[in-house]
């Protein structure tokens, strides 16, 4: 196995809860070529400040980056301390806190990926029977395992800065930033009353935090009837007694961490039957699990991954992108009528060549499927009865995880899916200004994106192996179809769900509701205290699509636009908050290709440290 170098801790920090006041920084600034602020540095901080650790080495930079951030750098929500049934959704070899040449030219500071620095530490991971495996390119790791990464990541990225840039890490948060009054710049203001005088302020705050939803009208919100953010887990809901019966509002991400903090983290188990199949073992504490969807559809399980890279586009191509464009002359396109067809047409194409290199029939991909993803529906006689639709749910379930077990190589379905991940760039370039129209914006980021999440941002197979289990288990149950009507019984202290599409109406009931969904980061639901002073400021505005509130409206350098339509010079906004201006802000980066998150940080950081 290949061995890393390991950095010292005290290298992730050239000073701690160091401050420098307006005077010292006003100096600063005459001389020096970096003076910027760096707020929040998780993930998508991190890219940042590899970026201007880089262009410090390339360019002979000097000058001060002050990071702002309470905890470790670089780990953000992947803390050490989650408990190890908590996965990443995403295969330790597509993640990757390095910059190599295939993701942005030039490259930057080089390291492994989280599959090399587990496999050089000879880390293994636990698999759902509770053996022990050495870690696998394709293994979604443990969170926690990905914070360890992180936090040696940024240690090796500072370190790697050149001696006339100093990188300061400020234990605290950043609670407002406002213009200075002389000399120009901006002054971070921090919550151990702290203030930094800076020339740019880079806001990496991920999903910011939200105003917890409201329970449906009515409820009863005392004793965890109600949960509205489930994270962290499992805490939350060590409230919820064993053989409660809870209802989980969706049907993704969210939910299968939910689903394994009730199960394994009650102490369930999972074993292998005579025949290979997983089956559950109840501890005895679990609550019973109802499973509810405004589709009605579960998550599409993530493929197998191919060795192969992926094929170019033949139809949803940059180059189509554009001529919709030129023929738009500037004007904003309509999602539906110009490019929904192209990816519908790439689709097929995908599913056809696959279909032929397996010497299968290249037609299969019908109608019916176009239907779930366009419009989510489900087969009208699936819904005769509750019984009708859940035998369906286990079905398609299954029938989904044998594909995802054939992989991206034998399966022409996943393969054809994949296109909507393999070619998020075209999409964003779809959305990136001049941009849709209002209304096929709404629809973009409302139904389209949902059902991109649905079918090719889900679980790894094992989790919906799980599923299956604890479905044939009586553990869990999905609700009475799609769209079901949820609503508070006084009398019964208890949630009423009712079915709205079954053609024999079905009722079930909850004694706790949980919100298992996260919301998309938005600015007017935002906690986070520089992103609610900025708005309250007019110096920040949102993205709007008619009814629909979007993220913060940014230009494509990542500058934002304030409530008067003036562009904020000295402020950049990067990550999930920009979604709605751009898309797909919210994903990781990989290594060995193209990178939106890194050539996003590059091109803010080259507007701070330009001359």
């Amino acid at each position: 196995m290949t061995a890393f170098p390991v950095v010292p801790r005290a290298a992730a920090v050239t000073a701690d809860s160091m401050l420098a006041h307006d005077h010292q920084a006003a100096a600063a600034t005459r001389t020096d070529d970096v003076s910027v602020a760096l707020v929040g540095c998780g993930p998508r901080g991190l890219n940042v400040l590899e970026r201007l650790v880089h262009r410090a080495r390339t360019h002979r930079l000097r000058g001060t980056v002050h990071v702002i951030e309470p905890g470790p750098l670089g780990v953000g929500v992947h803390h050490r301390g989650q408990p190890e049934y908590l996965r990443l959704h995403t295969p330790a070899d597509r993640l990757t806190a390095f910059t190599d040449p295939q993701m942005v030219d030039g490259g930057g500071v080089a390291g492994p990926s989280l599959y090399a620095w587990a496999r050089g530490r000879g880390l293994t991971v636990r698999e759902p029977t509770g053996d022990e495996t050495p870690v696998r390119p394709d293994h979604h790791l443990p969170r926690a395992m990905l914070g360890e990464y992180l936090a040696w990541a940024a240690r090796t990225i500072v370190a790697a800065a050149p001696a006339g840039l100093r990188v300061l890490h400020h234990r605290a948060t950043a609670v407002d930033v406002v213009p200075a009054v002389h000399r120009g710049g901006e002054r971070v203001v921090l919550n151990n009353g702290g203030v930094l005088g800076v020339t740019h302020v880079v806001l990496a705050v991920g999903h910011t935090g939200a105003v917890p939803m409201a329970a449906p009208g009515g409820a009863d919100t005392t004793n965890g009837h109600w949960i509205a953010d489930p994270y962290p887990l499992p805490g939350t809901l060590d409230g919820i007694p064993p053989g409660a019966t809870v209802a989980l509002l969706g049907a993704g991400l969210t939910c299968a961490d939910v689903v394994a903090a009730v199960t394994v983290g009650r102490g369930g188990r999972y074993v292998r039957d005579g025949v290979g199949c997983l089956r559950y073992l109840p501890s005895g504490r679990e609550p019973a699990l109802v499973l509810l969807s405004r589709s009605g559809l579960p998550a599409r399980a993530r493929p197998r991954p191919s060795a192969r890279p992926p094929a170019d586009a033949a139809h949803l191509t940059f180059c189509a992108v554009q001529r919709l464009r030129s023929l738009c002359t500037g004007r904003a396109l309509d999602f539906r009528r110009d490019v929904l067809p192209l990816v519908e047409r790439e689709m097929r194409h995908r599913y056809a060549a696959r279909a032929t290199a397996l010497g299968e029939d290249p037609g299969g991909l019908g109608h019916g499927f176009l239907d779930e993803l366009v419009r989510g529906t489900i087969p009208r006689h699936r819904l005769a009865s509750y019984h009708h639709y859940r035998t369906w749910y286990a079905h398609y379930l299954g029938d989904d995880l044998r594909e995802a077990e054939l992989g991206l190589d034998g399966s022409p379905l996943k393969y054809s899916l994949e296109a909507l991940s393999d070619l998020r760039e075209e999409l964003r370039r779809a959305v990136d200004e001049p941009g849709l129209t209002a209304e096929s914006t709404r629809y973009f980021f409302g139904s389209f994106a949902a059902a991109v999440s649905r079918t090719v941002i889900g679980p790894q197979p094992e989790r919906n192996a799980e599923l299956l289990a604890l479905l044939a288990a009586g553990v869990a149950r999905p609700g009475p179809g799609p769209a079901a009507r949820v609503g508070w019984h006084a009398g019964a202290r208890s949630w009423a769900i009712t079915s709205t599409e079954l053609a024999v109406p079905a009722v079930d009931r909850a004694d706790h509701l949980v919100a298992a969904r996260t919301a998309a980061p938005a600015v007017l639901s935002s906690l986070n205290p520089v992103i609610r002073s900025l708005y309250d400021k007019g110096r920040l505005r949102c993205r709007l699509a008619g009814d629909l509130v979007l993220g913060a409206d940014v230009t494509r350098v990542g500058r934002p636009v304030g409530g008067d339509g003036r562009v904020q010079h000295r402020l950049f906004v990067l990550g999930p908050l920009a979604e709605g201006s751009s898309y797909y802000n919210h994903y990781v980066t990989a290594p060995g290709a193209p990178s939106r998150a890194v050539a996003d940080a590059q091109r803010a950081v080259e507007c701070a440290t330009r001359p």
